[in-house]
């Protein structure tokens, strides 16, 4: 068995890819609201009470609260409700995702919620009837739950003090990834 990380665009990255909405989805098949938080991604400090603040607390409900990545929603930190609408997204993204570039997990992930945010999505009831609902989505404050672009390009040193966790994306290699942890004094091992 090897250790080694996958290259950004060899298979076995494409092959992860693809399978992260199946393990999504058996989590929130079992009742378990989630977290998913990529590899690349840093918890500074522990974003759990305000996840809970922003995620339990809201009226309308927010079904998927992401981290805010060029006016998308970044699949590599996202929360995810436990309720049959957010399964069946799931399951159109991972069909979406079946269809095209893995690697590209990102725009079949927010075309599908594009959908299910203005038009809505069939979710079939216990009953075997079909209702077409509509999914909410929020953003986590960008400050608090920076992307690598923010956090290691535009942000200050001050700024930095306040965020809490922080993806490591916006740059492609493994050992570039290292690397900017590093210089950032973000890397553990």
């Amino acid at each position: 068995e090897s250790l080694e990380a996958f290259s950004y665009n060899e298979m076995g990255y494409k092959l992860m890819m693809t399978h992260r909405p199946t393990v999504v989805n058996r989590l929130l098949e079992m009742g378990r609201h989630i977290i998913f938080s990529d590899a690349d991604v840093v918890w500074l400090k522990n974003p759990l009470a305000h996840i809970q603040q922003v995620f339990m607390n809201n009226d309308p409900i927010v079904h998927i609260l992401g981290q805010f990545d060029k006016k998308r929603i970044c699949p590599g930190f996202t929360v995810y409700r436990a309720c049959p609408e957010v399964i069946k997204f799931i399951d159109m993204w991972q069909d979406d995702l079946s269809k095209g570039d893995p690697s590209k997990n990102q725009v079949p992930f927010n075309n599908v919620l594009d959908v299910a945010m203005s038009s809505g999505i069939p979710v079939p009831d216990h009953n075997g009837n079909t209702t077409v609902k509509k999914i909410t989505a929020a953003f986590l404050p960008n400050r608090l739950f920076p992307n690598g672009k923010l956090y290691f390009e535009e942000m200050t040193d001050a700024e930095r003090e306040g965020a809490m966790v922080v993806h490591n994306n916006w740059i492609i290699g493994y050992d570039e990834k290292i690397n900017r942890f590093k210089d950032f004094d973000l890397w553990a091992l």
